[in-house]
């Protein structure tokens, strides 16, 4: 199967991914199983896509801040949900839909300008397959909001004075990343945190190159050649 096929389908029936800011957000029910984010190599779509969500911030609790120059590039991005089916038709009727105001949300891009500050945005699909960059943010190195531990933050508040919004990425494994986002509350505070996954990677060169595309319906992933 070709590079534009695969991806045709991995956009086309992501119907379980949400953005930093419209995520839904449920109280924990203490009974993540205990992971581990040392199983290198291990953490596949499949395997992440079949977590909860307290287990995806137990995971990311654990993991170690995602490294400014290795973001670089567009991310899918998803939620994993599992055993909760009525959140993820929300998700789906908010976030992906072409015709509604904010259309079908595609995924991240990240771009470092030095050590350890960048910039990003993220991409939107509409009718007629029009795709635009929106919510911009930019990123630096810094300590978390929500456990003081080493994060990627990402602030949209850098380009929207009304944003109180910032995601935190830390690295699950290879092309594997996970991320948390919190918004401001009236008592100064901070929301309680959606959470998300990020997946790419690109190897090869020139003629060789292939690009990682995942199916995210079907929850399988493979290594195919640009057409």
């Amino acid at each position: 199967m070709t590079l534009g096929k695969l991806v045709g389908v991995a956009i086309g029936v992501m119907v379980v991914v949400v953005l930093g800011g419209f995520f839904l957000w449920a109280a924990p029910s203490g009974t993540a199983a205990a992971l581990a984010v040392d199983d290198a190599g291990e953490w596949t779509l499949e395997r992440v896509l079949a977590l909860s969500r307290d287990e995806i911030i137990e995971l990311w609790k654990a993991a170690p801040a995602a490294d400014m120059a290795e973001l670089n590039g567009h991310y899918m991005g998803l939620v994993p949900n599992s055993g909760d089916p009525e959140r993820r038709m929300a998700t789906d009727a908010r976030m992906y839909d072409e015709n509604s105001e904010i259309g079908f949300w595609l995924g991240k891009a990240y771009m470092p300008s030095t050590a350890t500050t960048g910039e990003g945005y993220n991409r939107w699909r509409y009718p007629g397959g029009k795709v635009v960059r929106n919510m911009q943010f930019s990123t630096e190195m810094g300590t978390s909001l929500i456990d003081g531990k080493p994060s990627l933050l990402m602030y949209y508040g850098a380009y929207n004075a009304e944003s109180t919004l910032i995601d935190e990425i830390r690295k699950l494994d290879d092309y594997v990343y996970l991320g948390v986002g919190t918004t401001e509350l009236e008592d100064g505070g901070r929301s309680e945190p959606g959470h998300f996954m990020l997946l790419s990677a690109i190897q090869g060169t020139g003629t060789e190159r292939e690009f990682l595309v995942s199916d995210p319906d079907g929850g399988k992933t493979c290594w195919v050649q640009e057409s």
